[in-house]
Parts: structure tokens; C-alpha cells; sequence
């Protein structure tokens, strides 16, 4: 009996040891999903999570949702398999993507639009199959940029030159474009030149990280594909929509990627299509075609200059039901043209009277008197004048208390890519205006619609969901700015978790640079967690409190990732 007594007893106090006896950070392997009790620990603010590892070496330029391995399986029609196809989380390691061996802190901006770090990514597909055409070379340690592309051989600033005598690239006139398979972006370079903001896009194909170049130029741009889906921009974003030897097919699947480009093309504002089919030898139907669409869209032709395009879109859309040659039609007076994540393509003309205001080419105000006036669309949220206005005044207020206080590095050539992950308004990305930096506004999917009035005051962004991955490669910004995380990753209109904090921070540190820099704005209970979490993905943190004139239950969290421990991490 004292025998079974001893074992009882035994048993008890090690059931109680290890109930009770908390976890110390140790490293978890690249293959171990989501430990349920590092998890349990985050939620409850009691422990550390465990320390996650390095992903293998493989994985150095992993993009979850544009996978070649996955998207290799999904069907070519309509470039579907291009699109995002994100996995289910339990299929997506939780590890933290290295960066590559030789790894250097990006040159800085300006001198990072001509030349970045070879070791940064080293591909030289596009080097030695475009050298000729002044996309980039090599040379020494470097990459370099001479601003050329296979329309513009001689650099993108004689081919804007040439642009100038049909559209108006100076005085404010047009503040944002769209450039459609933009290569490395060198005419969304140019233009910065000019006041001009372009988001550059591209797919993730056989060019070898066309988009991650551009990144780390430090020119805004973003990883897409036209194909089977709305792109992810509000209607009527664009003053200026081009595409230089991109190929998309403009006139198949009913015109569909045309109407599609005419959605995002602000009434007044032009486009310009430079390469086939225009003018090109063997592609005389396609180019019919393309000028037959437009004559049924009543687009104005500007100028057909050899092989460059360049039309303008009418103000209004009263007169495409009464020449409609083609069989287009105008879309339903209750269609949200704005509605933009996992839409599928339309067939029909989206309504430019559906928005009441002056918001065209030449009517809304010129760059840069448009970023601080209230924009039309802010009146699409109920009470968006007083709104924006109180946004507006309150992110001045805090991004000098950044600087001021918090000694941040905005406003320093340390920082060029910047991201707002929950962008409301814009207001941030306004108050860094003066500043040398981009900023990507994001707007969460199943928020309020506010990316329009973002578009109307001259800035740019995306819409997205940040229970899935971002669709940029690693490593591309410098700071990640967000006000309100738990709100990310909520169900709308309650504290129900869609998805885990700590799959959101793993992709956020996927996406940061080294040395870059996270600041989070949440309630005391919400920074407590992230706190613990940050640990997990290896950031060094600093809890401040908040500014004069913010809700009284609000912190601030500031974290640095580094580059040491991860480039030091056995794979």
C-alpha cells in the first residue's frame, strides 16, 4: 500500500510540474505548424511563445500565394493559374523566410533607383536577356538601372518626352498611374520625376523577380495578374493607365480585360498602350479590334505615334447605348464597381455617374492641392467630411510625435517602403507626404470601402484580407505602420478570431526587411500580446505610450527585426 502511495504521489507532483511550470523560448522547427500551447500562452499573456525557426534556405524568396509549385497544377485559361491561390494555413510552414547568403541593408534612396546590392537577389536572367535593352546589367557588386525597356531601349525619360506631347505629365494634372507588366519599373521611376505616383504590377513569372527588383529600387509596385478576377483597386483610381509591350490581350473573353481597364481609369484620364498590337506587323486584326473597343467605350484618340497608342476617356458614359457596336453594355445602376477582392472579371461597362462630384481628369483639384481637400468619395461612409477632416489633423499630430518622440527613422533616407496595413483614410501616408517615401495604402477587405477617397487625394494602395499573405516577395519594406492589429484578424462586428495573430506577425516579418521597423498602435491588452508574440519571430521591442490627444486606452508598440540572429540561423 505505501509502495502505490509513493508512485501516486510521484505521479501527482510531475502532472503538476509540468502543468504549471511555464515555457522558455526555444527554437521550432520549420515543419511544426502551430504549437497549441505557444499559442495558448500568446492568447492568455502568461508566457513566451516558443522562438519560431528559420524556414530552409529554399525558401529565401517564398511567396505563399504565388507558388510555382501550386499554381502549376491550376488551369491556363485566362491565366488563372497566375492569379493568388493561397493555401490553407495547416499547409503553410511556420518558419521565418531567411534572407539570402551575403545579404546587405539596401542602398538607399535616391541612389537605390539606379543601383542596388547583386548579393540582395541574385538573378541575372533579366540582366542577361534584357541587358541590350537597357532594363539593367551587371557591374561590380551591383545591379544597375540605366532606365531603358524593350519600348524604350534609349531610357524611359526620352520615351516620357515623347508621352508629353499628347498627355499632360506636368503641372499636377494627373497624380496616379498604372503600369500594367511593368518590367522593373523604370517608368514608374521616371515618373516620380514628374509628381507622378505609379503603381507598377506585374505577375511572379519566368523574368525572375521583376517586382522584387523594383521593390528594392525603392519604386512602389505590387504582384498581380490580370486574368479571371478584378484587379484589387477601386473603380476610377487611375488618372494615367499604361502598358508598354505587356501583352495582355485586351479584346478577348468579350473585351473583358479592356472594361476592366476602363473601370479603373478615372473619367478624362488616359491610356496608352505602347507595342502589339498597335501598329504591328502580322497583328492588323488584333489592332482593329483594340481601336473598334474603344471607338464603342467613346474613347477619344489623343495619338497613334508609330507603335504607341494614346487615348482619352469621355467624362460620362451617355453615349455607349447609343453606339454599341460590339454589343457592350453599360452594367446595372446597383453595381458596386469598387468591389474589388476575388471579383470575378465583368463584361459590362461600369457607370461613372454612379459617383455624384466633380472627381474627373481636370475637374478634381491638381496635384498636390488634392491630398488635403476633402475627396468625394469620403462622403460614402456616413459623416466621411467630419471624418476625414478629424483623420487628417489627428495623423499630423501623431506622425510628429513619431519623429519627435519615438525618434523614428521617417523623414531618413533608412526609410523608402513604407506599408499601412489598416490605411482608413490615408491619413499616415499624408502626413509622410513631404517625406522621401511611398507609401502602400492597405484597406482590409471586409472594412469600410474608404480606398476610393485614398485614390482621390493622390495616394495609392490595395485592398486585402490579412488572414491570407501579402502578394509582394520578402523582404520589402522598411516600415509597417498599424493602427488597430486585433481589428485585422476579428470578424467584423465582434472579438472572434478569423484567423492567428501569430500567422499574421510571421508574414509581417516575411514581408520586413532586415533592420526595418513595425510600429503598432493597439489597447494595453492587445500590445501585451503582440509583445509576446514578437519574441517568437525575434524582433526586439519597446512599448511607448501614447500621444497627447489618443484615446487613453491605447499603446504603442515600436519593434526592430534584425538582421543578425536570422542570417546567423542554421537552415
Amino acid at each position: 500500500m505505501r509502495l502505490r502511495d509513493l508512485l501516486l504521489a510521484t505521479f501527482l507532483l510531475l502532472f503538476f510540474l509540468l502543468l504549471f511550470t511555464p515555457w522558455r523560448p526555444t527554437s521550432v522547427a520549420p515543419s511544426a505548424r502551430r504549437p497549441a500551447l505557444a499559442a495558448a500562452a500568446v492568447e492568455s499573456g502568461g508566457f513566451y511563445p516558443r522562438r519560431i525557426g528559420s524556414c530552409p534556405a529554399g525558401y529565401v524568396d517564398h511567396m505563399p500565394c504565388e507558388d510555382p509549385r501550386r499554381s502549376s497544377q491550376l488551369s491556363r485559361e485566362m491565366n488563372y493559374y497566375r492569379e493568388r491561390h493561397c493555401p490553407p494555413p495547416e499547409e503553410t510552414p511556420l518558419c521565418l523566410v531567411p534572407p539570402p547568403d551575403g545579404y546587405k541593408v539596401p542602398v538607399r534612396w535616391p541612389e537605390s533607383l539606379n543601383k542596388i546590392w547583386h548579393s540582395n537577389m541574385p538573378y541575372n536572367k533579366i540582366a542577361d536577356r534584357k541587358g541590350h535593352q537597357g532594363w539593367m546589367k551587371i557591374e561590380g557588386p551591383h545591379f544597375i538601372f540605366p532606365g531603358g525597356g524593350t519600348m524604350f531601349p534609349d531610357g524611359a525619360g526620352n520615351y516620357l518626352e515623347k508621352l508629353k506631347q499628347y498627355v499632360p505629365l506636368t503641372g499636377g494634372v494627373l497624380r496616379t498611374a498604372l503600369d500594367m507588366g511593368c518590367g522593373v519599373a523604370s517608368f514608374g521611376g521616371a515618373l516620380l520625376a514628374e509628381g507622378i505616383l505609379t503603381m507598377s504590377f506585374a505577375p511572379r513569372d519566368s523574368h525572375k523577380a521583376q517586382i522584387q527588383f523594383a521593390l528594392e529600387r525603392g519604386i512602389p509596385a505590387f504582384v498581380a495578374m490580370l486574368g479571371t478576377r478584378r484587379l484589387p483597386f477601386p473603380s476610377f483610381s487611375f488618372d494615367l493607365v499604361h502598358c508598354s509591350r505587356c501583352l495582355i490581350p485586351y479584346t478577348a473573353y468579350n473585351a473583358s480585360y479592356f472594361i476592366e481597364v476602363d473601370r479603373l481609369l478615372r473619367p478624362g484620364g488616359y491610356l496608352v498602350i505602347s507595342g502589339p498590337p498597335v501598329q504591328w506587323a502580322k497583328q492588323e486584326k488584333e489592332w482593329a479590334d483594340l481601336q473598334a473597343v474603344a471607338r464603342a467605350l467613346c474613347y477619344e484618340v489623343i495619338a497613334v505615334d508609330r507603335n504607341t497608342a494614346v487615348w482619352r476617356k469621355p467624362t460620362g458614359d451617355s453615349c455607349l447605348p447609343n453606339q454599341n457596336e460590339l454589343g457592350i453594355k453599360l452594367c446595372d445602376e446597383f453595381d458596386d464597381s469598387s468591389v474589388a477582392w476575388y471579383i470575378k472579371l465583368k463584361t459590362c461597362v461600369s457607370r461613372t455617374s454612379s459617383v455624384k462630384g466633380d472627381y474627373a481628369v481636370g475637374s478634381i483639384p491638381k496635384w498636390p492641392d488634392r491630398l488635403n481637400r476633402i475627396p468625394v468619395r469620403a462622403g460614402l461612409l456616413g459623416g466621411g467630411t467630419d471624418i476625414f477632416e478629424d483623420d487628417t489633423r489627428r495623423w499630423t499630430r501623431r506622425v510628429d510625435y513619431y519623429k519627435k518622440s519615438l525618434n523614428l527613422k521617417l523623414g531618413t533616407p533608412s526609410v523608402r517602403n513604407v506599408m499601412d496595413m489598416n490605411a482608413f483614410f490615408g491619413g499616415f501616408a499624408a502626413a509622410l507626404s513631404s517625406d522621401p517615401v511611398w507609401v502602400m495604402n492597405v484597406v482590409p477587405a471586409d472594412k469600410p470601402s474608404t480606398l476610393s477617397a485614398i485614390y482621390d487625394r493622390g495616394l495609392i494602395g490595395v485592398y486585402h484580407d490579412w488572414c491570407e499573405p501579402f502578394s509582394t516577395y520578402p523582404r520589402t519594406y522598411d516600415f509597417i505602420h498599424i493602427d488597430g492589429i486585433a481589428m485585422l484578424i476579428e470578424r467584423q462586428g465582434s472579438k472572434r478570431r478569423r484567423c492567428s495573430l501569430m500567422d499574421l506577425m510571421v508574414e509581417m516579418d516575411r514581408i520586413l526587411r532586415p533592420e526595418g521597423t513595425v510600429i503598432i498602435r493597439d489597447s494595453p491588452e492587445v500590445i501585451d500580446k503582440v509583445n509576446y508574440t514578437a519574441h517568437a519571430v525575434r524582433w526586439t521591442t519597446v512599448i511607448h505610450e501614447k500621444d497627447s490627444g489618443s484615446p487613453e486606452t491605447e499603446k504603442i508598440l515600436v519593434a526592430t527585426k534584425t538582421i543578425r540572429e536570422l542570417s546567423s540561423e542554421s537552415h
